[in-house]
């Protein structure tokens, strides 16, 4: 999820072609984006100067220059934000070194290595049990019951990622929050993967994991 705001802003493309527009600026992990009349998208690997004065941001790249009228305190904190090193994609879903992790029809190879670089403890075969974090490929709307096969294998405080592609053509947010919500699931997070993927972070409610305990510790 990235960090937005709507501000006026000016965009210089380096062809002589000046836009002046009210606009959505959206920083996600890979690109600086405007949207609306002065649309651009910058990468981020890509940014040479980030300058503020006055309120104003100033994004130089080799492809545009990007300024953003803003006031002081929030002009402080895009200049922060966008001369941080954007996070990888593995501490984005929050996987701590050491965990135990499933991946259950993953195909995204960006996410395998990175969860293979951060644990040795990462499964991919068709069954798995007491996992920290499953990470659920669902590709159609059919491959939906996966998600119960990934309730299954976590443990009491585990997460699962649902993978899912992007767009019209993929499978709809919405349609997995009503997966989630029949199996007692909550929904808490949404993560980019990739241009084409996105992931949904779904786990216990917190009052049906200490319901759990306790019936446990009875027994």
């Amino acid at each position: 999820m990235g960090y937005e705001t709507k501000c006026h802003v000016r965009v210089d493309d380096r062809s002589g072609n000046i836009r002046d527009a009210d606009a959505t600026v959206l920083l996600e992990t890979d690109d600086l984006i405007v949207r609306g009349e002065a649309r651009v998208r910058i990468p981020r690997a890509s940014i040479q100067r980030v300058a503020s004065r006055a309120g104003v941001v100033t994004i130089t790249s080799p492809t545009a220059t990007v300024s953003m009228t803003l006031d002081d305190k929030s002009a402080a904190t895009w200049r922060k934000k966008l001369e941080e090193p954007p996070k990888r994609l593995i501490d984005k879903l929050d996987v701590k070194p050491g965990a135990n992790v499933w991946l259950f029809g993953v195909v995204d190879e960006q996410l395998i290595q990175q969860v293979q670089e951060r644990t040795s403890n990462a499964l991919r075969g068709r069954s798995a049990s007491d996992r920290d974090v499953v990470f659920v490929g669902v590709e159609t709307i059919a491959q939906l019951d996966r998600i119960e096969r990934a309730l299954d294998a976590i443990n009491e405080r585990g997460a699962i990622w649902v993978v899912h592609p992007k767009g019209a053509g993929g499978v709809a947010d919405t349609a997995i929050f009503g997966k989630a919500k029949t199996l007692g699931l909550t929904y808490t997070k949404v993560a980019r993967v990739s241009d084409t993927h996105t992931a949904e972070k779904l786990v216990r409610p917190v009052s049906s994991r200490s319901a759990s305990a306790a019936k446990s510790r009875r027994g």
